[in-house]
């Protein structure tokens, strides 16, 4: 499944295969290409609205300095202040304004190990498109998690299967129930048996 987003001036392609998620970023002409596996990615999303305060300091430094010269060629009456200076001030703190306005972001931000996260733009295309392929790619990463993970295998050694499974309820793959019956399994499958000592 494929997601194409883009915003002011940021173009990116997210899809998801079988094992892991693709990402293509295009941002003021630098792209960038890199794949993120399904362990990688935490299980909880969170809502993000951001800006560029930048742009915001910008428009209100030139909406002062139009009010300033505004000020001096005309309350002041000083004649060696361009009238025009504040008009054209004024249209440099809107064009910035503008700009600011248009960078107001507001995202889904999915965290993946070592403290980065997938940004996804929640109205781009539109919301419910952008909600049902976040929740597909959620589905995908179970499934590939609980069939790479999941399952009970004589094979391997008792210790690295319990961690597993930590890790699988950990990542909220698993819940309570699913993880207590694979230790069930796991232990029937090694001999072992819960010795409770009671009083």
């Amino acid at each position: 499944m494929k997601l194409s987003q883009k915003s002011l001036f940021r173009k990116q392609i997210i899809e998801f295969y079988d094992t892991k998620i693709h990402i293509k970023t295009k941002h003021l002409g630098n792209k960038n290409e890199f794949d993120i596996s399904y362990e990688s990615i935490l299980p909880n999303k969170y809502d993000v609205k951001g800006n560029n305060l930048i742009l915001f300091i910008l428009s209100a430094f030139f909406y002062l300095l139009s009010g300033a010269v505004y000020y001096w060629r005309y309350i002041e009456g000083d004649p060696t202040v361009e009238g025009e200076a504040s008009i054209i001030w004024f249209i440099i703190g809107t064009s910035f304004l503008f700009f600011a306005l248009k960078s107001i972001e507001s995202i889904w931000r999915i965290n993946i190990v070592n403290n980065q996260f997938i940004k996804i733009y929640k109205k781009s295309p539109n919301e419910i498109v952008v909600n049902d392929f976040i929740a597909n790619m959620f589905r995908q990463r179970n499934k590939y998690l609980i069939e790479t993970y999941g399952n009970v295998n004589s094979n391997l050694n008792y210790e690295k299967q319990y961690n597993n499974f930590v890790w699988l309820r950990n990542m909220e793959v698993i819940n309570e129930f699913e993880f207590n019956e694979k230790l069930k399994d796991l232990d029937f499958i090694f001999g072992k048996q819960n010795n409770k000592i009671g009083f």
